[in-house]
């Protein structure tokens, strides 16, 4: 027989779910230090739960390598590294690329103008200087390219890896500056590559997206790092 249609219903969070998502913002953000403790039974109280969902939720973020789980000692925030930071950035260049080269092949005239519009809400952000505001729609811009490519694999790689990014960058934005201008400006090559569907220009685009921001970070991020952890 037919199976009957089931009616949607809307998504809701499992425990472990809402603990993943919390945490990570904490780590992210800075809140979490690098090498801090995640002690299990002060998040379940936190998070009014069990520890099996906690326990579920850290091994997750310590699969994305946001957490690591060392035997008789706990849970503690994934520490933070320049030559992290290189390979880090590397992927999301060598990742982002392929994403790009797709949606310069698929996408529409609708498209350009959803990537102007989440552009120009990344520019608001940065005039408001709101890092919060910016991330969330620097996070929208590359979703809807990869959305654009229609590769489920490449935009799992994506939203695993940029949390990884952001991390850093609040990094520097807490020592007193990290311009954002440049992402912007990137962003606008980026639409125009693939308005184009110029897949020539791709590289450049992303070159200066990725590659030449991170030029630019690495000795900030070096000298937070040394500051925090010195020898």
């Amino acid at each position: 027989m037919p199976i009957p249609r089931k009616k949607e219903s809307p998504q809701v969070l499992s425990a472990k779910e809402k603990i993943y998502n919390q945490v990570l913002e904490w780590i992210v953000d800075g809140t979490l230090a690098p090498q801090e403790k995640l002690n299990e039974a002060d998040l379940a109280a936190y998070f009014s739960t069990s520890r099996t969902p906690v326990r579920e939720a850290l091994m997750l973020l310590a699969e994305h390598g946001y957490a690591q789980i060392i035997p008789a000692r706990g849970s503690f925030v994934s520490p933070i590294s320049v030559s992290e930071a290189d390979i880090l950035y590397e992927a999301m260049n060598a990742i982002e690329t392929q994403i790009v080269l797709l949606a310069c092949e698929k996408r529409t005239g609708s498209d350009i103008e959803r990537l102007e519009q989440l552009n120009r809400g990344c520019e608001a952000a940065v005039a408001a200087d709101d890092t919060a505001k910016f991330l969330q729609c620097d996070r929208a811009f590359h979703s809807a390219i990869a959305d654009i490519a229609a590769n489920p694999y490449l935009s799992q790689y994506l939203r695993q890896l940029q949390p990884h990014t952001y991390r850093y960058e609040y990094l520097i934005e807490k020592t007193g500056g990290y311009d954002r201008g440049p992402s912007v400006k990137a962003h606008r090559g980026l639409i125009e590559a693939i308005r184009a569907k110029d897949a020539a220009n791709v590289a450049k685009a992303l070159e200066e997206h990725w590659t030449g921001q991170y030029r630019e970070m690495r000795p900030d991020i070096l000298k937070v790092i040394q500051e925090k952890d010195p020898e």
